[in-house]
């Protein structure tokens, strides 16, 4: 797995905001540490070196409780 980022916020629409490493692709699956699935890349905006990534959260996904966390998506 590599590292995506640490979920900083929740947009006002519910989706998770990281601040990511990189620019992953649209519809990745993104997991926490123990590989439970978080969500999907919904969308990547901002800066070119930083990237920001919005994450639909799947379906009955607490989303306070994942602030702060870890994210990761799978390595092809």
């Amino acid at each position: 797995m590599r590292l995506l980022g640490v979920i900083q916020d929740i947009s006002h629409d519910g989706k998770l905001i990281v601040k990511a490493r990189f620019a992953p692709n649209a519809r990745e699956v993104v997991r926490d540490n123990v590989k439970s699935e978080i969500g999907r890349v919904a969308k990547v905006f901002g800066p070119v070196r930083s990237p920001y990534v919005a994450i639909e959260p799947r379906n009955g996904l607490q989303t306070l409780a994942v602030l702060g966390k870890e994210v990761y998506v799978l390595e092809e």
